[in-house]
């Protein structure tokens, strides 16, 4: 992954994808981290040059005067797919989302699953692998007790723990909570 050139300390890259999706997300993410892009497109795929400029963005916005976006505290995840037009598409975003997450240097403190959210940290779910390397890092999954009871689901938990509604709403109001699904 780019990212973890990049974390290492490399001041070049060269990276190949299919898609000109895949070329802006490279990009974006270079970009921010101080590199220019060159792009090349040959057969079917982009082939990207990172080089290494000078001060990566996020230090000249803190140079400009203008303060980085608060933290997030807890990520509440009300389902087990983001959005609602496409199933299959919605569950592979909630994978793509949890596995970028668990790469990331900023992470929330509290993952709270509700609804049929709790079916990701349950046996069979995708993004077991996700969850548990989060929790690895210190990230407290919380899963809500009712919602695995009406699924059936309390023994088949496999990341993290059951919750309540009293703990839930602590954390709540307690701010800096961003919501999927």
């Amino acid at each position: 992954m780019v990212k973890e050139v990049v974390d290492a300390g490399a001041s070049s890259f060269v990276v190949l994808v299919d898609s000109q999706a895949s070329v802006e997300n490279v990009r974006r993410f270079a970009e921010r981290s101080g590199f220019s892009i060159t792009v090349e497109e040959k057969e079917g795929y982009f082939r990207l040059v990172g080089r290494k400029e000078g001060v990566p963005l996020e230090e000249k916005a803190e140079e400009a005067g203008e303060t980085a976006p608060a933290s997030v505290k807890t990520l509440l995840v009300l389902s087990d797919t983001l959005g609602k037009d496409d199933p299959v598409l919605g569950r592979k975003l909630v994978k793509i989302l949890l596995d970028t997450l668990a790469v990331q240097e900023q992470q929330p403190q509290y993952i709270i699953l509700m609804n049929a959210g709790v079916k990701l940290a349950c046996e069979g779910s995708e993004v077991l692998e996700a969850l548990a390397d989060l929790e690895a890092k210190g990230v407290k999954i919380l899963a809500c007790g009712t919602c695995l009871n009406h699924f059936n689901l309390l023994p088949s938990l496999r990341v993290g723990r059951p919750t309540n509604a009293y703990e839930v709403t602590n954390l709540l109001l307690a701010g800096g909570v961003l919501t999927w699904g």
